[in-house]
């Protein structure tokens, strides 16, 4: 099952994500591809706005993981992982992401997800960001087994 959301602006697709947010649970994966500058970054700050976190939202590129504490009853935390960086699939032992993605209690968000996807052993959701004219987006939700 494939859904499709157009965004003509940040700010929309941070309300894409909030409708998206509505539709998790702890424990889910969600993978998300797409260029740099189109949208990946926009869209979590939406979605942990959306549980309730009001510190800042970015990034994680040279930090590779940051954790943002919820106040949703069984999402506890948010944990955003950025793959940019690494060089190979070795390098994904050193950040303890098995855990992550096993923690009962966590949302885990990943960005730039092909050194994990032919690693992933639970069903996770693909949301690709693709650029339309005049700045607007094009976000494809699928979910995969």
């Amino acid at each position: 099952m494939s859904m499709q959301y157009r965004s003509n602006t940040p700010e929309q697709t941070k309300k894409i994500a909030a409708e998206v947010a509505q539709t998790l649970k702890a424990g889910d994966v969600l993978f998300l591809e797409g260029n740099l500058g189109s949208g990946k970054t926009t869209f979590v700050q939406g979605l942990v706005e959306a549980f309730r976190y009001d510190g800042p939202v970015r990034s994680p590129t040279f930090a590779i993981m940051n954790v943002y504490p919820t106040s949703h009853p069984t999402i506890q935390k948010i944990v955003h992982v950025d793959l940019y960086r690494l060089a190979d699939a070795s390098e994904l032992r050193t950040l303890a992401l098995e855990e992550c993605l096993e923690d009962p209690n966590a949302l885990v968000i990943v960005e730039w997800p092909h050194l994990l996807e032919p690693l992933i052993k639970k069903p996770y959701t693909k949301i690709t960001f693709a650029f339309l004219e005049n700045e607007a987006r094009l976000l494809t939700i699928e979910k995969y087994p």
